[in-house]
């Protein structure tokens, strides 16, 4: 099978095809491999939702994400991620991106950068969904 995909789109496609390779490298990580870190037997057979994924490539996958360079540094940022007190839901956008966003928007409101770090920790309905972020808002 075989996909024609013209030169404007190529980089998009493929862009879209590494992200949710990415993500789906991540999801297996987390659901299926790190939870059962201490018990490798269960790690030697498949999970059930993906039996298309061949044996040897499992294995292979398994002996990457407990590796010991990658066991390393995964819990070393698992620990940075934990002392960040106040989330941002910025994604790649930025602080930059949405200060120009709301430029766009809030064409008469000053915005100054406590109105950005509340804007920057709300979700797409306006409201701070942790407590402590939204005590500090106030």
């Amino acid at each position: 099978m075989a996909f024609v995909v013209g030169q404007g789109g190529k980089k998009l496609v493929l862009s879209s095809v590494g992200k949710k390779r990415k993500d789906f490298k991540s999801t297996l990580t987390r659901h299926h491999i790190l939870p059962f870190i201490k018990e490798k037997e269960k790690l030697r057979q498949l999970p059930e939702l993906y039996k298309l994924i061949e044996k040897a490539d499992w294995d292979a996958f398994v002996a990457s994400r407990l590796s010991e360079k990658f066991v390393s540094v995964h819990f070393e940022q698992a620990q940075r991620r934990e002392k960040l007190e106040y989330n941002n839901r910025l994604s790649r956008k930025g602080y930059a991106g949405l200060e120009d966003q709301l430029e766009e928007t809030m064409l008469e409101v000053k915005i100054d950068q406590s109105t950005l770090w509340k804007k920057a920790r709300e979700d797409k309905h306006g409201n701070i969904p942790d407590p402590k972020v939204a005590e500090k808002g106030k």
